[in-house]
């Protein structure tokens, strides 16, 4: 693969929901969040969407996308595919939907999406803690 042919991201963006239609196949992203907070930890977050348009590759391409903890460096969600490109000039665009995960502590972490082992998107988001109300 010559060097004009490495992938390179476009978007990475972080939702609740992404919703595709079916005649146009157009993507309509919902609820796009850059931190989630909660009042206790371990918390869980029921449902994280992650939308990435890539271009730039030829073929066959091993690709990865996952959520690791900046402080401490632990990947807490993450999924693994092929992406083919049909040629160089090629947009794919995909949707990973993770249910259920669970952040230990507050802190930064990062989106990380990886093509051939390279990164070609990144995207930064704050875990944060919140007081809980005092009950009344």
């Amino acid at each position: 693969m010559n060097a004009s042919c490495k992938p390179m991201g476009i978007s990475l963006m972080i939702c609740d929901q992404v919703i595709t239609e079916t005649e146009t196949n157009k993507k309509s992203l919902i609820g796009v969040f850059n931190s989630i907070s909660a009042g206790q930890f371990p918390c869980r977050h029921p449902k994280i969407c992650i939308f990435v348009s890539i271009t730039g590759g030829h073929g066959k391409t091993k690709s990865r996308v996952c959520c690791i903890n900046e402080k401490t460096g632990q990947t807490l969600f993450g999924a693994e595919g092929d992406i083919d490109f049909a040629n160089p000039n090629h947009v794919v665009e995909a949707v990973f939907e993770f249910n259920n995960v669970v952040f230990p502590a507050p802190g930064l972490h990062c989106i990380e999406v990886l093509s051939n082992g390279e990164l070609v998107l990144q995207r930064r988001f704050a875990v944060r803690q919140i007081k809980a109300e005092e009950p009344q």
